[in-house]
């Protein structure tokens, strides 16, 4: 099993090596480095253990800041703050209290070979290790599920398009699995413990998971783009709807803009990038489209998006036009989700349009 650590150090400690190098490098991903190294130190540690310093502590430590880097990082990648409080490093106080407490039990478990409910305190001492390092898991898995949830309601007010990346579809796929992984280590680890012996290492099938794991958060986070940007206005106090200009003011100036610049046709457009056009603050946007239009943002561009898509669809000289292009045109970046919100606003499909409007 040797094999294991060998890969898993390489591909943690490369796929930081990239991280490092990647241009325009935010929070999320200098947390990731430092969470990709750790993992190779864990590694590394462990195959010292297996080959040279048998006389090390064979326990679980390392994993108990998981669950926070796992927690720091989502909330990394979609909120607009970009700065921790002190407080929320509290979160790995229980790794630390268990290094502090194993330093006084130093004495190394041979699991492979020995009964294991025989070892006193060092039983207690690695089963409370692994009670504590699951409870973990589950607590900040659990934490990131609503985190990612909660988020998911708020893209509406925020994107005007859809993505597994804004999403984080990926983060939630890699947790889950990631999490089965931790159940089902705690019932082999449970089963074994209650035959009285362990026939094969544990702590090998771990690193097992752990290596599968850091492959698939290292390939995700290295294509993870910047959900939340956080552009400065061009003028240096920020404006409001309240204080600098009427809603009907904006509301005129925002409709001039749509109508002038098309800025829907950017398939990535984000209220942030209207904001930067109007000189406004997104929350002012927010704030006029849902009270005054009573639409979100996401419906508001992609309204435009679908009267574009009308126009090119009626136009004979486009008969030759896929509806992919027309799709992309109009501003949609999938064929998919132009089919959708078209549907859903004409009620008709794009091709069922085109042959009742498109005249020759």
């Amino acid at each position: 099993m040797e094999s294991i650590y060998y890969i898993g150090i390489v591909q943690a400690w490369f796929a930081a090596l990239l991280l490092f190098r990647k241009p325009n490098k935010g929070t999320p991903d200098k947390l990731l480095i430092v969470w990709l190294l750790i993992i190779g130190v864990e590694m590394l540690y462990s195959l010292l253990n297996l080959k040279y310093f048998t006389h090390l502590p064979d326990l679980i430590i390392i994993p108990l800041c998981y669950g926070p880097f796992l927690l720091f990082y989502a909330t990394s990648l979609i909120s607009k703050q970009s700065d921790f409080e002190i407080k929320s490093y509290l979160h790995f106080a229980p790794f630390v209290l268990f290094v502090i407490v194993s330093f006084f039990w130093a004495t190394p478990i041979d699991i492979d070979a020995v009964n294991f409910l025989k070892k006193g305190s060092l039983t207690l001492l690695a089963v409370s290790n692994f009670a504590l390092f699951f409870g973990s898991m589950l607590f900040y898995w659990i934490k990131v599920f609503k985190l990612i949830r909660n988020h998911n309601k708020t893209l509406s007010d925020h994107f005007s398009y859809r993505s597994d990346s804004i999403k984080l579809t990926w983060l939630k796929t890699v947790a889950l699995w990631i999490l089965g992984g931790f159940i089902g280590s705690a019932v082999t680890f449970f089963i074994f413990f209650l035959q009285d012996i362990f026939p094969f290492n544990p702590i090998e099938i771990f690193h097992l998971g752990l290596l599968i794991f850091t492959f698939s958060i290292s390939y995700y986070g290295i294509h993870q783009p910047v959900i939340y940007q956080r552009k400065p206005l061009k003028n240096t106090l920020e404006k409001s709807t309240t204080s600098a200009e009427s809603s009907n003011e904006l509301g005129s100036r925002l409709k001039s803009v749509m109508l002038k610049s098309e800025p829907y046709l950017n398939n990535e457009l984000t209220i942030q990038d209207l904001s930067d056009l109007l000189n406004e603050s997104p929350s002012s946007i927010s704030t006029y489209l849902n009270k005054e239009l009573g639409v979100n943002f996401f419906n508001y561009i992609n309204g435009f998006r679908v009267e574009k898509a009308k126009e090119l669809l009626s136009n004979s000289r486009n008969k030759k036009e896929t509806l992919l292009a027309i799709a992309f045109d109009s501003g949609f970046n999938s064929k998919s989700s132009f089919n959708l919100i078209f549907k859903r606003s004409t009620g008709m499909t794009p091709s069922e349009y085109r042959k009742i409007h498109c005249k020759e």
